[in-house]
């Protein structure tokens, strides 16, 4: 709604019709209730497919949907859904993106892009960090110990890297604090 404020011509592109969800995942993974499962599962294979079924890709709350629907029929943004970005080219002082859909726009700016694959083995910032202290990666996703550190080094993460130790709600303030949770009792387990 910034850019929209600021005059902008903007196009919200999706690569499927935008859901509408109060949650990124069911408010039962924010506790015992889908948890227990999870932490007991032992195949990190399934705990990654587990991450993906409840968190069924990107959404919106209605309430922001609501707001982006109204700035659509007013003419301030473009939604355009079903919109799978296949390239992206930098040509002329502009980018031109070419959607699966076989629809192709030009754009002075891309403001934000989201929703790519993640792979820290192939994450330029980890490259060290992964070569020093070989660790094991299940679908882009690294295996930490319970204290979410890589390897037996002292490099702790959270956020999405820490979803299969934390869970479908890692990238969320819940995942945020359960991954805290564990950074402190790792760091207070060894420091005495």
């Amino acid at each position: 709604m910034g850019a929209i404020k600021r005059g902008a011509k903007v196009v919200l592109m999706g690569r499927r019709k935008f859901q509408e969800k109060l949650f990124d995942a069911d408010p039962g993974w924010l506790g015992p209730k889908y948890l227990k499962g999870f932490y007991g599962e032992t195949n990190w294979d399934r705990r990654w497919e587990l991450i993906q079924q409840a968190r069924n890709g990107g959404s919106m709350t209605p309430k922001m949907m609501l707001q982006l629907r109204r700035a659509a029929k007013e003419g301030k943004i473009e939604l355009l859904e079903n919109c799978e970005i296949v390239k992206a080219t930098w040509q002329d002082g502009q980018w031109v993106i070419n959607c699966s859909t076989g629809e192709v726009d030009e754009f002075q700016r891309i403001w934000l892009a989201t929703g790519t694959q993640f792979d820290a083995a192939e994450n330029p910032l980890l490259s060290d960090i992964l070569e020093a202290y070989p660790t094991e990666i299940v679908k882009g996703l690294p295996v930490l110990d319970p204290y979410l550190r890589v390897g037996k080094s002292e490099f702790f993460v959270m956020g999405s890297l820490a979803a299969l130790q934390v869970g479908p709600v890692a990238r969320n303030l819940a995942g945020a604090r359960r991954a805290s949770e564990l950074i402190v009792a790792g760091l207070t387990k060894y420091s005495r």
